[in-house]
């Protein structure tokens, strides 16, 4: 075969085409960390911290997305996760005065831990009643925290305050600025380890298990391993997201974790989308910002407005924000194949 055969038979990974493909997957990153960067100097204040608990918000849907859109595994608990987060987070820095730049980490293992426990017995449970499982934690911890034989480290029904942080002066950077992007830095840090864990080899077992398990179970994947590990990893992110959330309020109480909060999470993660990584931003603006907004259209009825608003996505968009974006480009590039 000459040499012009075997260069037209190899892959054209130096193409138009493949190098088109490359720039729009690492565009959609570059544009939004842009984007998370440049609200450090844009906003102040209150709108601050807005975008504080919307990317905070996102690490949390991004695990639950992680849990429930790859591994196919239905979680109505992970209010808990962000309890024992933000809980774990206020002691460690109230109590013994562990720098919040390392509590939050620390927290989030925590979590991870109470995961772990909790995923072993409870994933012999499918489906609803692992579902129903994870809300009976969701409403036991927030009674937990209220506990007498507890409420000397987590005070009680009183809640417990957060020491308020050290700025990054050496990078000019406020209070504000700074829980901002240190919740930013490790939004980056979440995102692109889940990214590259869904691109390999347990990425792509865990989409086994949630499509096919029984052929999954044939190829000698070990299904109750890989469930186990992304519950772990869930409820990581989950409890880290809690911890961010908690030093941007510098409070937390059994209040601020009602079990109502888990279904928020459910309901970010639908409304930016099941399986798509990206997708948790939206999920995470939309639970943040969708109150607000129906307050203001209606203080006689918000929530009645933020479930019709919830009903009207979900009919319009079933695979979410995500999906919405997905299928428009699949469309543009079938119209415009060149």
């Amino acid at each position: 075969m000459h040499t012009s055969s075997l260069r037209s038979a190899a892959p054209s990974a130096f193409s138009p085409k493949a190098r088109g493909r490359g720039l729009a997957r690492h565009l959609l990153p570059a544009v939004l960390l842009a984007a998370g960067i440049s609200a450090i100097f844009a906003f102040k204040g209150y709108q601050l911290l807005l975008a504080a608990n919307i990317v905070s918000y996102a690490i949390a849907i991004l695990g639950l997305n992680l849990l429930a859109g790859y591994n196919g595994q239905i979680s109505l608990g992970h209010g808990a996760f962000l309890a024992i987060g933000g809980y774990a987070t206020a002691i460690l820095m109230e109590r013994f005065g562990v720098p919040y730049w390392l509590a939050v980490p620390m927290c989030g293992m925590v979590a991870m831990a109470v995961g772990f426990l909790v995923a072993i017995p409870a994933l012999r449970l499918e489906m609803l009643y692992l579902a129903l499982a994870t809300f009976a934690l969701a409403m036991a911890v927030p009674q937990l925290a209220k506990n007498k034989l507890v409420a000397d480290w987590t005070g009680g029904v009183q809640g417990l305050s957060l020491p308020r942080i050290a700025p990054w002066s050496a990078l000019g950077l406020d209070v504000d600025q700074t829980v901002y992007a240190y919740t930013l830095l490790l939004a980056v840090l979440a995102f692109g380890a889940v990214v590259n864990l869904l691109g390999g080899r347990i990425g792509r077992a865990l989409e086994a298990i949630r499509d096919q398990p029984v052929a999954a179970e044939t190829m000698a994947i070990d299904i109750r391993l890989y469930k186990t590990v992304a519950f772990g990893l869930c409820a990581f992110l989950t409890g880290m997201a809690g911890g961010l959330g908690a030093i941007a309020t510098h409070f937390v109480s059994p209040d601020s974790y009602a079990m109502f909060l888990s279904i928020t999470l459910l309901v970010g993660a639908v409304i930016g989308g099941f399986r798509s990584v990206y997708g948790a931003l939206c999920g995470g603006a939309f639970v943040v910002l969708m109150p607000g907004y129906a307050e203001k259209l209606s203080q006689g009825a918000p929530w009645a407005i933020y479930g019709a608003c919830t009903i009207v996505l979900m009919l319009a968009m079933p695979d979410g924000l995500a999906g919405l974006v997905h299928g428009l480009a699949r469309r543009w590039k079938s119209r415009h194949p060149g």
